[in-house]
């Protein structure tokens, strides 16, 4: 112990992180967010915070304070950092603020998966799953609740506008000083916020009307109530699941390789339940990942929406594959009237049932209960992952790029 320590000949040469210095080797780095002033907190390289996210990811630590923890006492984490220890306040922000520099290790990470002929693109298995978000899911309110919370929150500042007008007027040489009273910075500041969340309620009403007029255009009546927004993470959205409640949190989508290793190739999330509504939000990334789109897609009932897939076909040219519900009544196009619309979608829901049906469609079914549904299991009981840390969209995108890049690290290893 006399001499100086190399940390390589301590560390196994199977181990994981190794292989994370390896892999984050072959990303670009130059989309890394840094101190470009230099001053302020201790600067570290990229790569290396790059590598301890992934590495703690992989290994089911979350948390930034426990991360920190591990850089004193986990031995392949010393070898990560190079024996430097990173603060929990540097490593918070550095993962909320390279959600670019994930994705693109992302894409290196597919292409060495590629090379190593653990990628086989053509078929892709997609599946969602609803996780938690970081937010009290008491604290939802709605835009009536929110106008009368405005309400009262001017009356009380004109109140102590009127308070401080008057100790202005009143003559001096007082004992006490006349100050502004502290109450009104703070309901300043609620009426700010309220104004803000205001204006997100509106934003999202006017999409439901949007929302509302396809589906008129398709024949269908939206079921969709008054918005309702949480006031902790306001883009979390209200998720139901069959059977086990509703969960206050995000709708989480991955897109996996069937015929490799299962990798994910593409991911994303929103607060939306339905999933056929992100399905083409996990598939137009696809290209840009691996150079060429899929040319299936194998997804569950969740999914099924013949506009939606036809959309896709037309766009990506990714066939989608499912097993559609059986029709209420007789899909007769003689007994009653049907509109141009209607009857394409009604070939389209025909041609998806028999590729369904089909030889190739069945083994495709039982490949994606193993590989995407799979893929799920592992990252929530393996991981241990299963509910955010950050808040708002951009940021719990920028996690579940982490956690899905940490689990590819997984599979390769």
């Amino acid at each position: 112990m006399l001499l100086p320590v190399d940390l390589r000949d301590w560390v196994g040469k199977k181990d994981l992180a190794r292989l994370i210095v390896d892999a984050v080797e072959q990303c670009d780095l130059r989309r890394a967010v840094t101190n470009d002033r230099g001053s302020g907190s201790r600067q570290y390289p990229p790569g290396m915070m790059v590598s301890l996210l992934i590495y703690a990811y992989a290994q089911g630590v979350f948390s930034s304070r426990r991360i920190e923890q591990l850089t004193y006492e986990n031995l392949s984490v010393r070898y990560l950092c190079g024996n430097t220890h990173p603060d929990h306040d540097t490593i918070a922000k550095f993962r909320r603020e390279n959600g670019a520099l994930f994705q693109d290790c992302m894409r290196a990470i597919i292409l060495l998966g590629q090379e190593l002929g653990m990628v086989k693109l053509g078929m892709l298995a997609v599946d969602g799953t609803r996780l938690p978000a970081n937010a009290n899911r008491h604290r939802f309110t709605t835009r009536n609740q929110l106008e009368q919370e405005q309400a009262r929150v001017d009356k009380l500042i004109k109140e102590l506008l009127k308070k401080a007008e008057a100790a202005d007027q009143a003559p001096q040489g007082e004992e006490e000083p006349q100050e502004l009273p502290p109450e009104l910075a703070d309901e300043q500041k609620r009426q700010q916020a309220i104004k803000a969340a205001l204006e997100r309620i509106k934003q999202r009403e006017a999409e439901q009307e949007e929302q509302k007029e396809q589906l008129a255009q398709r024949g269908r009546k939206s079921n969709a109530g008054p918005v309702r927004m949480n006031l902790t993470d306001p883009d979390c959205g209200i998720l139901h699941r069959k059977g086990a409640g509703t969960v206050i949190g995000f709708n989480a989508q991955i897109a996996v390789d069937v015929q490799g290793a299962g990798l994910i190739i593409s991911n994303t999330v929103g607060a939306q339940g339905c999933d056929a509504e992100l399905l083409h939000q996990v598939l137009e990334p696809v290209e840009g990942q691996v150079g060429q789109a899929a040319k299936e897609v194998i997804v569950d009932t969740g999914y099924e929406s013949a506009q939606r897939a036809y959309e896709i076909e037309k766009k990506l040219g990714t066939k989608v594959i499912y097993s559609p519900r059986p029709t209420q009544g007789s899909e007769d196009p003689v007994q009653k009237k049907q509109t141009r619309a209607q009857r394409l979608v009604r070939h389209v829901r025909h041609l998806i049932k028999k590729r369904a049906e089909s030889a190739h469609g069945q083994w495709l079914r039982r490949r994606r209960q193993t590989v995407a549904e799979g893929a799920f299991g592992f990252i929530k009981r393996t991981m241990g992952f299963e509910r955010f840390s950050l808040r708002g969209l951009n940021k719990v995108q920028t996690e579940w790029q982490l956690v899905c890049l940490a689990f590819n690290i997984r599979k390769l290893a």
